[in-house]
């Protein structure tokens, strides 16, 4: 699920779960356990995040979970959200390498992680939850807000709006944009810069500016009844059904 090399003191974790990385309990407990594992690993100091060339994650793994039932899926969004908050509050840097297409869930990871370089080309990128007919979690949308401004996230929020890698990052939601075949090198020598200053220092700064939202997400991971209401309401499994019946003729 989870491909892992080191480069000096950096880590690349490999989302590779054919054929779109869709997000479903084992891969998101394989990277869970692999940050666990790097955590108390004083080699490394930075994390980088990808996938393969031209799809980073398709978001969660719908054929998977439509048939769920609501006790699973209290445990499914319970683990995401556990996943959500590793990465939003890590104890070293985390970069994503946004190596393609990042709908919906590939945004969520993404966006908790602490820079944001994509690869150039005809990919897509967002948080399209109202489009699937579910609400926006609050402590995501919070750190939504946090990196494009409030009016921004609201207007991406309610079209459900999906944009290119420049799009992006003219609004904030990436950092910058390279070539696909530039993606991890550029990434690696970014972060290597990144970690030439005060190690200790920046971790500090990061959890101290990023407090209030953490305690958004301690408090929401342990309250997600909106969004499980939202993923069992009619709307919603309409939404998904057609969806679903798309994904299956790919």
């Amino acid at each position: 699920m989870i491909d892992s090399f080191q480069k000096n003191n950096i880590q690349i974790l490999t989302l590779n779960r054919p054929k779109v990385n869709a997000l479903n309990e084992e891969l998101i407990q394989s990277l869970s356990d692999n940050l666990d594992s790097l955590e108390s690993n004083q080699d490394i100091n930075g994390i980088i995040l990808t996938g393969q060339n031209g799809i980073f994650s398709a978001g969660l793994d719908l054929i998977e979970l439509y048939n769920k039932d609501k006790e699973y899926m209290h445990y499914f969004w319970s683990l995401f959200s556990d996943l959500l908050l590793k990465i939003y509050s890590y104890p070293k840097i985390i970069f994503t390498a946004i190596s393609g297409h990042s709908p919906a869930g590939g945004t969520v990871i993404s966006i908790m992680s602490d820079y944001r370089i994509m690869s150039k080309g005809n990919f897509l990128i967002g948080l399209n939850e109202v489009a699937v007919g579910l609400s926006m979690p609050i402590a995501i949308g919070r750190v939504f807000q946090s990196l494009l401004g409030e009016r921004v996230a609201e207007k991406m929020t309610l079209k459900g709006e999906l944009v290119n890698p420049e799009k992006a990052r003219q609004v904030g939601l990436i950092d910058e944009v390279v070539t696909s075949e530039k993606l991890l090198d550029y990434t690696i020598e970014t972060m290597t810069q990144w970690l030439k200053l005060p190690f200790e220092k920046q971790i500090t700064s990061k959890l101290t500016l990023r407090k209030e939202i953490i305690d958004l997400m301690n408090y929401s991971k342990k309250n997600h009844d909106d969004f499980i209401n939202a993923w069992f309401s009619d709307e919603c499994r309409n939404t998904m059904k057609g969806l679903i019946t798309k994904l299956s003729k790919k």
